[in-house]
């Protein structure tokens, strides 16, 4: 078994200008940065180059492929949208499959709302779990976003929602070590 750190990106699920989630994704990318035992990276759907006119592995972008391939688990920062998930992020995520088998997963909701996009996440679980990620059991949960930041993007709470993030990466990290243990060192195929 290998002591690597863990390699957990951060995937910014919206593309829309003036998207509040950009600052809470920077946030976590940030206070991720200072542990020894996850690297991170942020994916800003927004810079992957998808076409609409087709779906599903026929496009996908290598680089992500190879970054979500790579990843021992990941975390999606989504918004609320109408209570769903933006529509671009499910595009890009369908474009990948055998890369998310047996990968945790951390889901971050942002809402303009009280709910901090607890629905968002509602209609995400079995998108996740139909792509073979993971999900933990703890979300972080971003509510009225937009009262959150000063003028700089920098957060205003830190230190609460610091303590939340704490919480979601331990389970997070927990979870992405069992899985990449199971990746590495159990055979599916002896099983059957």
């Amino acid at each position: 078994m290998t002591n690597a750190p863990l390699f957990i990106p951060v995937i910014l699920g919206t593309p829309r200008q003036g998207r509040q989630s950009e600052h809470v994704a920077k946030f976590i990318v940030e206070q991720i940065a200072v542990r020894n035992d996850v690297e991170t990276q942020l994916i800003d759907i927004r810079n992957i180059p998808i076409t609409t006119n087709d779906a599903g592995e026929s496009i996908k972008d290598p680089e992500f492929s190879s970054t979500v391939e790579r990843a021992d688990g990941l975390i999606i920062v989504v918004p609320e949208y109408n209570h769903g998930y933006p529509g671009l992020l499910k595009h890009v995520l369908d474009t990948c499959l055998k890369e998310y088998i047996h990968k945790a997963v951390g889901l971050c909701g942002v809402s303009a709302g009280p709910f901090g996009g607890t629905r968002v996440i509602q209609n995400l679980l079995p998108v996740m779990r139909e792509l073979g990620l993971m999900t933990i059991f703890y979300d972080l949960n971003f509510s009225n976003v937009q009262n959150l930041f000063d003028e700089s993007g920098h957060l205003i709470d830190k230190e609460t929602y610091i303590r939340r993030l704490e919480r979601f990466m331990n389970e997070l990290v927990w979870m992405s070590t069992v899985l990449r243990y199971g990746r590495l060192e159990v055979n599916l195929a002896s099983l059957t």
